[in-house]
């Protein structure tokens, strides 16, 4: 079963894949993920090739056929990533099933900016982070947001996440949220506290620790 548990979308790209029978058949370099219902799904991972054989294709000298394979096809992932399936048995991109209405690779997702319910821009998508439940967490910078953590005196190593839950709509060049930037400027000041306490709690002198920010919902405080 595919677990990318505690790691990021750009500590998995690049990653080099091997097939059941333990042969290098390329590298990962971009997922396929489609949203709906308000979620983040992901769907399917992209293998590519070398540097020659992707410098090939966007010079349009060769189609841009890259081997396609579902989540299932993955035995583990470490330091490599260990198919199950021999990589002749794989779609491509080029397959029509391969990417349906909806669908975005993820590199697509990862350049979106994000703004607030109102419109305003609260930042852009950094990366995408994945939990103990192998549930995809956007990853912001920059913006407003970014601003309320410097003035709060959050580290440099101390990441912003939000949950798909928060999004009401994925357009074309950006993504929209349920919330205003008042209310998510209220929940990250609140969130930071509670994690600095944390941190603080349980750290012993000298010890180097980072964290990260969730954006959660507290019906209980009437904001959401």
């Amino acid at each position: 079963m595919f677990n990318c548990c505690e790691l990021k979308f750009s500590d998995i790209k690049n990653k080099d894949v091997t097939d059941v029978n333990g042969e290098k058949v390329g590298r990962v370099i971009d997922f396929i993920v489609r949203f709906t219902d308000n979620k983040i799904d992901l769907k399917s991972v992209i293998l590519g090739g070398g540097r020659i054989e992707e410098l090939l294709e966007s010079l349009g000298l060769r189609p841009d056929k890259d081997p396609v394979f579902q989540l299932d096809c993955i035995d583990s992932i470490s330091d490599i990533v260990h198919l199950k399936v021999d990589v002749n048995t794989l779609k491509t991109t080029l397959d029509p099933s391969a990417m349906e209405a909806g669908d975005m690779k993820m590199s697509e997702l990862a350049k979106l900016k994000v703004v607030d319910s109102d419109g305003f821009k609260v930042g852009n998508v950094m990366d995408v982070w994945f939990d103990d439940n192998t549930k995809p967490w956007l990853v912001i910078g920059g913006g407003f947001l970014e601003e309320t953590l410097e003035k709060l005196g959050a580290q440099p190593d101390i990441d912003l996440l939000l949950p798909a839950e928060f999004i009401s709509e994925i357009r074309e060049k950006e993504i929209c949220l349920k919330w205003t930037r008042f209310q998510l400027e209220a929940t990250c000041k609140d969130e930071y506290t509670k994690y600095k306490h944390e941190l603080e709690s349980r750290a012993e002198p000298g010890d180097a620790r980072s964290t990260m920010i969730r954006l959660i919902s507290h019906p209980s405080r009437g904001r959401f």
